[in-house]
């Protein structure tokens, strides 16, 4: 319990500039939202480029949402126990790391001795667990630097990135 009373103290401080701060986890937000539907408009390219099978297609468009989907919930924990702030981070560090993998799916693949198709897959189970890991994070954090009369602007700011970004 202590550890919980702490890790609110600690990021209960307010922002400097609370509106930057919405621009960071708005920018974060969407790109994790817009990564759950992009590979549709590039799948034929995808399967051309890696030489790819339609049941490999379909991995890569769903080990993404499956993998963000399964871990969301418990992640959301664990900003209140390891703190907000810090698994924002390290969920946009994996998620960067991850879109780079995919862009290299094809050299990773050749260099791991697996096809294109099923390092895609893998970076994407990734960029999955990184999308997981900071969108519950991004709404405690508005929460956490507006105060409640700002707060309703800065969650309908949010709000519409999200539905733009889905």
């Amino acid at each position: 319990m202590h550890s919980d009373t702490a890790g609110r103290e600690r990021e209960a401080a307010p922002a400097r500039n609370p509106w930057l701060v919405l621009v960071v986890l708005c920018t974060a937000v969407f790109m994790l939202l817009l990564d759950t539907t992009i590979v549709n408009v590039a799948q034929v390219k995808i399967r051309e480029g890696l030489n790819a099978d339609l049941s490999e297609i379909q991995w890569v468009l769903d080990s993404y949402i499956l993998t963000y989907a399964v871990f969301l919930l418990s992640f959301g924990r664990l900003g209140d126990l390891f703190g907000r702030k810090r698994m924002f981070i390290l969920g946009m560090a994996i998620f960067t790391v991850a879109s780079a993998l995919c862009g290299a799916s094809g050299w990773l693949g050749d260099l791991l001795g697996i096809s294109g198709a099923t390092a895609l897959i893998l970076a994407r189970v990734l960029q999955g667990f990184g999308g997981a890991l900071m969108m519950p994070q991004s709404l405690a954090i508005i929460s956490n630097v507006f105060p409640p009369e700002k707060r309703g602007a800065a969650m309908g700011i949010w709000g519409s990135i999200v539905a733009v970004g889905a």
